[in-house]
């Protein structure tokens, strides 16, 4: 009869560890030797696992030879690739290329769309399992694409005007950061921990509301302003300069925000042309999110009372606003700014 030799026991430890961790076969194999250590013949041992007796013998003979990793499946060499390292040079540069450069109307290579254009236009003949199998080889992934903000050329040109204004400012000059954003009775859907396997159902109102608001941070003071306004409007934009003019009634006024269409109507230009002590200076084009540290207000305040959150109505949600503000300190307002 045929067994395993006597095991130590930290050879039987390491034996139980790797059957605990393995799976499938490799698992099958291990119990197989712990078996045969314990007494099971090899007959006995192949009606456990359903298998020949010939193949618990192997088993059994690859430890004896070479301990553990024997149970191990072995690297396979497995069907060569159809295509050489020319070809696969060729399908990398299509695929970065993008289908448009190539004639086509799509703006996404798919594999049969690949395999069709290797065919005809460089004469490579590829299954499109084999396309498949190329593309991961070759590092891609089928995965959706993000969205960019395109890049202003002047911005370096306009962020150093700013500096150079906010340096060269009076004394007594106030420095505000200005933005606007909408707060929708639609939830704002946040990441959250739930069960494995269930997906948390946040509720939606029949038909979604919103209100704008401004908001006007001082980076130094960490003083905060806001409005609350049924639209965002030039006419509405004046109502909150008018406020932080009350607010600072005899300091120079630099107020840095983006380009939107209501900060730069006509209507402001005249006001500001009677407003002389106060300034607005521009942010580059798609750079509020990064620059202006206001964005990462509307993202607490978004956070904190509207993530997964249904309110009763707009009432209720424009309450909420103003209950986050009355415990807005300073002190944290210069840490969301920092």
């Amino acid at each position: 009869m045929v067994y395993v030799r006597a095991l130590s026991e930290p050879e039987r430890q390491a034996l139980r560890q790797e059957a605990r961790r393995a799976v499938g076969r490799v698992a099958e194999r291990i119990r197989m030797i712990l078996l045969s250590s314990r007494g099971y013949s090899v007959p006995e041992i192949a009606r456990i696992f359903e298998c020949e007796e010939a193949t618990v013998r192997e088993w059994i003979r690859r430890f004896e030879a070479e301990g553990l990793p024997g149970l191990k499946d072995r690297p396979r060499r497995g069907r060569p690739l159809c295509a050489d390292a020319a070809a696969q040079e060729r399908l990398r540069r299509t695929v970065q290329a993008g289908p448009q450069s190539a004639g086509y109307s799509g703006g996404t290579w798919t594999v049969l769309l690949l395999q069709i254009h290797l065919i005809a236009a460089e004469g490579v003949v590829l299954s499109c399992a084999t396309v498949r199998r190329l593309l991961l080889r070759l590092d891609f992934r089928w995965r959706r694409p993000k969205l960019v903000l395109p890049q202003d050329p002047a911005a370096a040109a306009k962020m150093q005007h700013i500096l150079e204004r906010v340096l060269h400012a009076p004394a007594d000059a106030v420095l505000l950061c200005l933005d606007e954003c909408d707060i929708h009775l639609l939830p704002v859907l946040r990441a959250m921990w739930m069960p494995r396997g269930e997906q948390a159902q946040v509720p939606t109102p029949g038909s979604n509301r919103k209100r704008g608001l401004f908001g006007a941070l001082a980076p130094e003071s960490g003083r905060w302003h806001y409005r609350v306004v049924q639209k965002k409007t030039a006419l509405e934009f004046l109502a909150f300069l008018e406020e932080l003019l009350r607010a600072y009634p005899s300091e120079p006024l630099l107020l840095v925000l983006d380009n939107a269409s209501i900060h730069t109507a006509k209507v402001v230009q005249a006001w500001l042309g009677a407003h002389p002590s106060v300034e607005l200076l521009f942010l580059p084009s798609y750079a509020g999110h990064r620059e202006n540290p206001v964005e990462k207000v509307w993202w607490r305040l978004k956070q904190q009372i509207a993530g997964n959150r249904l309110y009763g109505d707009v009432d209720a949600l424009i309450a909420a606003v103003r209950q986050f503000f009355d415990s807005f300190t300073p002190e944290a307002a210069l840490r969301l700014a920092a």
